[in-house]
């Protein structure tokens, strides 16, 4: 008998009793897609481990409480307008004792009270699990204050998020079905029926839909039917005793093979092989789609574009993060909002990518900045209701001119609560906390974005925002790791190089400090101190005056 501390989700399906009484074939196949394609997968793709499925509810253990509850936020999010599947799902950490492939114990039975208290859609926490969670996650909750449990002694205090109907028109880019390329993710197979490595198939599944659905021009679905549009995605997993081969197939529409991968590795290493092997195929899918794409729009014109081809190609376009690049994006946002005004995605995107351009000290920022930032602003604030990466616009946008911080940690906890597992949410949500002084919580994001890899176009940038966040938080060993890691990605975004000179500087290396900042004045030759004070000044943050401290050290001018 093992027992052990452990984090435990308790799902169960909402009117599961009068679903089959209704449509019992139609319920049954709804839920058995549902654990193929949504739940098993993302469960494995968090490290948890179902331990009891009891047809209308699952038990699930994880090492992690912060895994347990990103898990159980992405299930919740996935099921967003689901015609008959809803779940209530609770979650608590504490004592589990193994017996007999089952789980009993003090976290079973206060995870399944506290499902019990969710709303249907929604997710219940305890105390201890709450003190566990990041600022990525604790937006998302409000204090239900001290419950009485069934068969728990004392009360305990509650930790409840609620799925409100006005959050179904910011769904993630998955729930949106218009204008945007869409691929079908089909389960990892497998004919071993090993129990580890089917979890493992499952784990590569979730992984995958993870990393690719945090591609925001792109709309992924894990399906287990092909289906009649859009890319399609086929993994097989084989084993020979202890030995993996991973081999992965991607099609274009109308059926074509455009890109196929195989990918060895051994049973002994499965977490590690799983996740840079699901990284390794995403990377790769992108890269295609990227090509595939840009292939087909150059075949369009672009008074035949739709506004949602302008907006994707805005996305695509900010990939190496230069100069060139983020002008060319904002071009394509321009022509989004002139075929679409009231897309309110892109003037979220045209917002923010506008502001971390003249952030950066970008001359080609600046004509959109001064043309169209403001009329982007007033016509955007009727519109924030739809998008969250537009709330965090407009409210960084007011922060810009009127310099109170706190409406916009307000805007970046509520695009949290709304999508605290969306990759362009948290991206933003981190920049736009390191620019008002919360670095912390900025932090918090830029490591929980590091989980969509490199696939994401803005995997460079945020190894310098992490690296960034670690330098104010004092640590220059990590900002000098992070920021080399991110000029493996990209050698033309130009904060990785000011880090690195602040970093070094600060950590008496001055030779190399000069170096980085000469490599950063090459790309933003007349920034000053004065100059990026004006334009950013981190919050007035302790942290932000180490950086600047740091950069004169190096040698930039005041």
């Amino acid at each position: 008998m093992e027992r052990r501390l452990a984090a435990v989700l308790a799902a169960d399906v909402v009117g599961y009793t009068r679903m089959i009484g209704a449509d019992e074939a139609g319920a049954l196949a709804a839920l058995r897609a549902f654990r193929t394609e949504v739940f098993g997968p993302t469960v494995a793709g968090h490290h948890g481990k179902i331990v009891k499925s009891m047809g209308d509810g699952w038990l699930v253990v994880f090492s992690s409480v912060v895994e347990a509850v990103n898990c159980a936020v992405q299930v919740q999010d996935r099921l967003t307008g689901h015609p008959l599947i809803a779940l209530r799902i609770g979650v608590h950490i504490g004592d589990v004792v193994h017996e007999d492939e089952d789980i009993f114990g003090d976290g079973v039975n206060v995870a399944a009270r506290l499902e019990a208290l969710a709303e249907p859609g929604g997710i219940a926490v305890s105390d201890p699990a709450y003190s566990g969670l990041d600022g990525t996650l604790t937006p998302s909750f409000v204090d239900a204050g001290e419950q009485t449990l069934k068969n728990v002694a004392k009360p305990m205090r509650v930790w409840t998020k609620a799925t409100a109907p006005s959050e179904a028109s910011n769904v993630p880019m998955r729930g949106r079905s218009t204008g945007y390329p869409h691929l079908a993710i089909l389960p990892v197979a497998t004919s071993d029926e090993r129990t580890d490595v089917r979890e493992l198939a499952e784990g590569l599944t979730g992984d995958l839909d993870a990393t690719l659905a945090a591609v925001r021009w792109l709309v992924v679905a894990v399906s287990e039917r092909q289906q009649a549009r859009g890319y399609v995605l086929k993994s097989a997993l084989r084993s020979r005793g202890d030995r993996l081969r991973l081999e992965a197939r991607l099609f274009e529409p109308g059926g074509t093979q455009i890109w196929a991968g195989k990918f060895d590795g051994d049973l002994a290493n499965s977490f590690d092989w799983q996740d840079g092997t699901a990284e390794a195929v995403a990377f790769e899918v992108i890269t295609r789609l990227l090509d595939a794409e840009r292939d087909r729009m150059s075949r369009i014109r672009l008074e035949d574009r739709t506004a949602e081809e302008c907006l994707v190609q805005g996305f695509m376009q900010l990939r190496l993060g230069d100069s060139q690049s983020f002008a060319d994006s904002l071009s394509s946002y321009v022509q989004a909002i002139e075929k679409d005004a009231d897309l309110a995605d892109a003037y979220g995107e045209a917002i923010w990518t506008t502001y971390a351009g003249m952030s950066i000290g970008l001359k080609s920022v600046l004509p959109f900045y001064e043309k169209y930032f403001p009329d982007w602003v007033a016509r955007g604030s009727r519109l924030t209701g739809r998008s969250p990466v537009l709330g965090i616009g407009i409210a960084l946008a007011n922060f810009k001119s009127s310099s109170d911080a706190a409406p916009l940690r307000n805007a970046i906890a509520d695009a949290l609560r709304v999508s605290a597992s969306d990759a362009n949410v948290l991206h933003y949500a981190a920049w736009c906390s390191l620019w008002c002084g919360e670095t912390s919580t900025a932090l918090d994001c830029f490591r929980k974005f590091e989980r969509f890899g490199k696939a994401h176009p803005f995997s460079a940038p945020a190894k310098g925002g992490a690296a960034i966040a670690s330098l104010q938080l004092g640590d220059d060993a990590t900002a000098i790791r992070m920021a080399n890691e991110g000029l493996e990605l990209s050698s033309t975004y130009a904060s990785l190089y000011s880090v690195l000179a602040a970093a070094y500087a600060n950590s008496g290396q001055p030779e190399k400090a000069a170096a980085a900042l000469s490599a950063y004045r090459e790309l933003v030759p007349d920034r000053t101190i004065s100059s990026w004070k004006a334009m950013n000044d981190y919050g007035g943050s302790a942290g932000g005056e180490r950086y600047f401290d740091g950069l004169r050290k190096a040698g930039l001018p005041e």
